[in-house]
């Protein structure tokens, strides 16, 4: 131990010394074990055992339909859906995804619907998205150096081919931001230089400034980890951030993006990065007066609801787990091997940080 750590000590005297190492036992072993032990309950939470890591959200009725009729090769539900978002254009984003995601496994219904309708944008978008999701199940999540040849020759393959589907998406529905969005996302895969990304982020910008999903998208490409560095992912998030309003919870960036640079660090993965309260405020009063079925919202809310933990602001923290309860096959858990391990763990922590007083006030709710 250091001479200056001791005469730290020596200043705080025992008492303190004995307290703060208390504390950092405490703080390892929620980190390490979770919630094993404790009573959730009275904290008006979930048994572990309960938690689901396949959504992130409750299931959409219509969305549900739509998507088990496409895997039992009806289309039209799906199409139906597409044309009742209008031009809510996240909302038709995250609709598209549900479908496009049934398609990357099983194409045969779009198929069916591409030749009945061939000029359908909708039909287009959904391909051109599709292919996208095709080509990272080939890749997989793992280092570029970890994928077999014949899967990174494959997944080379798939890329361009989305971005090409993109672009007829885009010729048959000219307004519609949605295939943008795909080229966008592709780009990184693609590792387009900076000047040909900025191109295509400013046709989706055109069509829909704050397209919270494109802009998630646009973070990932800035990221250091595919084509940018730290230093440019948190300008990205910031600016966009500050330009944004607040019901676009684009509030969200700022963390994700510090989120994604803790993610390089040594030791534990993660689920929060170093954020100042005023970033996380932003998005604690934005979170707070979204409409409860906003598609931007579950993602919004897993952020914040890690950050507080983080931040050790363990009271509001939890606040946010019992709202996203039993849901949390979303960012940051999704992150790590075990999301319900890691979403447990950020309990115990919220735990371990609002004290006992939560627990009674959770009775008495």
């Amino acid at each position: 131990m250091s001479p200056e750590l001791l005469d730290i000590f020596g200043i705080l005297g025992t008492p303190v010394i004995i307290w703060v190492l208390w504390s950092v036992t405490r703080l390892a072993k929620a980190n390490r074990k979770g919630t094993a032990g404790v009573d959730v309950a009275a904290y008006g939470l979930l048994p572990r055992a309960e938690l689901d890591p396949t959504r992130d959200s409750p299931p959409v009725p219509e969305v549900v339909e739509a998507v088990k009729a496409a895997r039992e090769g009806d289309w039209r539900p799906g199409a139906d859906l597409l044309a009742a978002a209008g031009q809510e254009w996240d909302l038709r984003w995250d609709r598209l995804c549900a479908l496009a995601s049934v398609a990357s496994q099983d194409d045969r219904w779009l198929s069916a619907w591409r030749a009945e309708r061939p000029k359908d944008p909708d039909a287009a978008a959904v391909y051109a998205q599709a292919l996208l999701y095709r080509a990272g199940d080939v890749r997989g999540a793992g280092l570029a150096k970890d994928v077999p040849a014949e899967r990174m020759a494959q997944f080379k393959q798939l890329l361009p081919a989305s971005l090409y589907a993109a672009q007829e998406a885009a010729a048959l529905a000219p307004h519609d931001p949605s295939p943008w969005v795909t080229m966008v996302a592709a780009a990184r895969g693609l590792v387009l230089p900076h000047e040909e990304f900025r191109q295509l982020w400013s046709e989706l910008t055109a069509r829909a400034p704050h397209h919270f999903f494109g802009h998630l998208e646009a973070l990932q490409y800035w990221c250091a980890k595919w084509c940018g560095s730290d230093q440019l992912a948190y300008r990205f998030a910031k600016e966009a951030a500050a330009s944004a309003p607040a019901h676009t919870l684009l509030s969200v960036l700022p963390l994700m993006a510090s989120f994604e640079q803790a993610l390089q660090g040594p030791g534990l993965m993660p689920f929060a990065g170093r954020n100042s309260k005023s970033t996380i405020n932003a998005l604690l009063d934005a979170v707070s007066a979204a409409p409860a079925d906003d598609p931007r919202l579950p993602l919004a809310r897993h952020t914040l609801a890690a950050a507080l933990a983080q931040a050790g602001r363990g009271r509001e923290a939890l606040e946010q787990f019992r709202l996203l309860e039993p849901w949390v096959g979303a960012q940051p858990w999704t992150y790590h091997r075990d999301p319900v391990a890691a979403f447990d763990r950020a309990r115990a922590i919220a735990i371990l940080r609002a004290g006992r007083r939560s627990a009674t006030a959770a009775r008495s709710a």
